[in-house]
């Protein structure tokens, strides 16, 4: 069956950039390096990793949404602004469990930062 995700991959274009922004914006640790073009972050359950994209592809861009759960939602969206992250909503918007913001990467990956206030 597949039904059970494994891995999540984050494509980046610049990978110094990425790891910047994972580590100093959203607090991520690094957990190895596989050569210059795959790093794996410190992460409970399902595995990230970022990976240089080849520059040679031709292909559509194919972005991942990335969903990271938020304990408080005000103290986070301030949290990120004031680290200059680029912030796609002026305030965090009510979505049916709760709120929630996005946010892109150096690559233009959007984030979605989620608080789950609205579960019964």
């Amino acid at each position: 069956m597949l039904n059970k995700v494994c891995v999540i991959t984050i494509k980046v274009g610049n990978m110094q950039d990425a790891v910047r922004f994972y580590t100093e914006v959203l607090d991520f640790k690094v957990s190895k390096h596989y050569g210059e073009n795959i790093v794996s972050l410190v992460h409970e359950g399902v595995p990230i990793v970022l990976e240089k994209e080849d520059s040679n592809r031709k292909e559509a861009h194919s972005s991942v949404l990335l969903g990271i759960l938020s304990h408080d939602i005000e103290k986070d969206f301030a949290s990120l602004k004031e680290k200059g992250a680029a912030i796609l909503f002026d305030e965090p918007q009510p979505c049916p469990p709760g709120r929630f913001f996005v946010l892109e990467d150096p690559s233009g990956n959007q984030i979605e930062i989620v608080e789950f206030s609205n579960m019964n």
